[in-house]
């Protein structure tokens, strides 16, 4: 971080945190830069903490985050020395717990988890577009199987004739609803997904790739899905791959299975209550006293 920002208004202050295990956190920023009220809420919630031990900076974030219940993050973790950089230039605090190589940057904000390093070094035509494809990747992640089962379900009259026939020929012979089938699919694709991770790091993907086409091969075959709800699914996952922070995509996997009831239940109309009931939660939310969905909400020009 010194080699990033050679200047001598670079702080570092550490504080030593556990009854038992006192293990050491450094709290980083630039003075004259950051904000003087983040880093009295920063002190004072570090100041607060009673642990026998902090093992790593996950922990640290569970002890000291604005909303714990919530499946979105409001700190972010990086391992990358120009991102942290970058956030300090920007007025942020970095927290570094000894022992771990991930660092904690506060406050953030919700575009922060759809943006990467790279953004900053492209020019703005192409920083721009792809950041707007990660933001519809985001909604895709959340969305197309709930879309899929509300249109196909109640409200057929959405899509074109030709379409529909189409859908309605491929699911002939399913004899599961359209939820009950994506949602097998969705479970299946999760469970592939996370024992590719716990396979070791060369036969991990390899798997994951093989057992999704031999497994969608066979539903298909089987008669058990139709071939449509394959593809949705496939969408959604690599949709799902587009969102840079582990942590935010976790969030919009689990958002799925949300909507996908309320899709079933009420269709297009569940799905709008329940886009209206995350919009709500996301703007209430903020991380060290600055509003979550800034400058979305509210509006900064």
């Amino acid at each position: 971080m010194r080699r990033s920002i050679s200047n001598p208004r670079l702080r570092v202050e550490e504080m030593s945190i556990g009854r038992t295990a006192h293990t050491k956190v450094a709290v980083i920023y630039v003075d004259g830069i950051a904000n003087p009220t983040v880093l009295t809420e920063v002190r004072e919630r570090l100041a607060m903490i009673d642990v026998d031990a902090l093992h790593e900076s996950g922990h640290l974030e569970e002890l000291i985050e604005d909303a714990p219940y919530s499946i979105f993050p409001t700190m972010m973790r990086t391992e990358r020395p120009d991102r942290a950089a970058g956030a300090l230039l920007e007025g942020r605090v970095m927290l570094i717990v000894d022992g771990t190589p991930f660092v904690l940057i506060v406050p953030v904000t919700f575009t922060m988890f759809l943006t990467t390093s790279e953004d900053y070094f492209e020019r703005f035509p192409l920083g721009t577009v792809a950041r707007l494809l990660r933001i519809a990747a985001f909604a895709l992640a959340m969305l197309l199987p709930a879309l899929y089962v509300a249109v196909t379900t109640f409200h057929q009259e959405t899509l074109p004739t030709p379409l529909m026939l189409s859908i309605a020929a491929q699911r002939e012979g399913i004899p599961f609803p359209a939820v009950f089938e994506a949602l097998i699919m969705e479970l299946t694709f999760e469970v592939v997904r996370e024992a590719g991770i716990r396979l070791p790091r060369l036969v991990g993907p390899a798997v994951s790739i093989v057992g999704v086409l031999v497994l969608g091969d066979a539903a298909i075959r089987s008669g058990s899905v139709s071939s449509i709800m394959v593809i949705v699914v496939a969408g959604t996952g690599v949709a799902s791959f587009a969102t840079p922070s582990f942590s935010m995509a976790v969030g919009a996997r689990l958002l799925r299975f949300v909507f996908l009831f309320l899709a079933a239940i009420l269709g297009l109309y569940g799905t709008a209550i329940g886009v209206f009931a995350l919009l709500a939660h996301l703007t209430a939310m903020e991380s060290f006293g600055v509003p979550f969905m800034e400058p979305l909400a509210p509006v900064v020009p």
